[in-house]
């Protein structure tokens, strides 16, 4: 089971070595995480959010999700490949998100602009984040194909 190679994952897949236990690994910690993190926005939706913002937030991941299925070499296995480079692509992107937002909490905080790190900035920089991160696991499915 792959945690940060994407690469390695990525060749194991398409040799067809991954094996149906790692793939139901894959499917639950994804599922896990991705659920974690949509009841975290949810949670925070009347303190930072407005409905408009929320109705975005539900459009950029139904979109993200239908731009990764058009991607996938193989639709009869799309749940598996999205939830096994999902899983590696999510854990290896909030690691350096992590470390970008505390970068950046520290310089704006240090040169005196601590009002540009409000919540709701932050939520604009998460919604690109995801943008981005749809874009990336679907860039990861298409080289499947070859």
């Amino acid at each position: 089971m792959y945690l940060w190679k994407i690469g390695s994952l990525k060749e194991a897949l398409r040799e067809k070595r991954v094996t149906q236990e790692h793939r139901a690994y894959y499917l639950l910690l994804f599922t896990l995480l991705y659920f974690t993190l949509s009841i975290q926005s949810l949670i925070q939706i009347n303190a930072l959010w407005n409905k408009e913002m929320m109705v975005v937030q539900i459009l950029i991941s139904f979109l993200g999700i239908a731009y990764a299925y058009h991607k996938n070499a193989n639709s009869k296995t799309f749940v598996q490949n999205f939830t096994a480079i999902g899983w590696v692509f999510v854990l290896r992107s909030l690691f350096f998100m992590t470390l970008g937002m505390t970068n950046l909490y520290v310089m704006t905080h240090l040169f005196g602009m601590a009002e540009l790190f409000s919540p709701k900035n932050a939520i604009m920089v998460g919604m690109v984040f995801e943008l981005l991160l749809y874009w990336r696991i679907g860039s990861h499915l298409a080289s499947l194909k070859a």
